[in-house]
């Protein structure tokens, strides 16, 4: 899972700075948007909603725009979250997400953040959902730290759409 994740993430990193490639920007709902990707008529779409941080804290000297992203992919209606906060990890170090007062720790591996399993990404992707901020806290390779806060509000009729384009 992780594997895939990787791969479909630097897609989507590819793909938001060259959106020329095969991406289309469906909707926005507030700060979050819907994205879907099809190469051909025959292939299975992949589809993901994105927002980028409401406010931010780091010491990291050159950071990046960091986000969260939940990708759909229409051959196996596989959902998973992932966290780009902007730099490389921390070898080996965890991202602590916050929704509510319910912690989670996603693997950290390079620049990417994912949950360990399908059914982690579902509860998580459920609370989201349904509350209205979500905070992470990353450790960089370097030795600094990022806290980011994003408004989960939008996300519902965002993760509907995406679950309609890519069904």
């Amino acid at each position: 899972m992780i594997k895939r994740g990787i791969l479909y993430s630097i897609i989507c990193f590819l793909l938001l700075l060259n959106p020329c490639l095969a991406q289309i920007i469906d909707s926005s709902f507030y700060s979050w948007s819907v994205y879907e990707i099809q190469e051909t008529e025959l292939d299975y779409k992949k589809c993901y909603i994105l927002s980028h941080p409401i406010k931010s804290h780091s010491d990291h000297p050159s950071r990046k725009d960091p986000y969260i992203m939940i990708a759909r992919y229409q051959e196996d209606r596989n959902e998973e979250v992932s966290v780009y906060s902007g730099y490389e990890y921390k070898l080996n170090s965890e991202l602590f997400l916050l929704i509510d007062r319910e912690s989670y720790n996603l693997v950290a591996k390079d620049t990417m953040a994912w949950a360990r399993t399908r059914t982690e990404d579902a509860i998580i992707i459920q609370k989201m959902i349904n509350s209205g901020i979500l905070k992470t806290r990353s450790d960089s390779a370097l030795g600094t730290f990022g806290v980011d806060e994003y408004s989960l509000k939008g996300l519902a009729k965002a993760y509907r759409r995406m679950k309609k384009i890519c069904p």
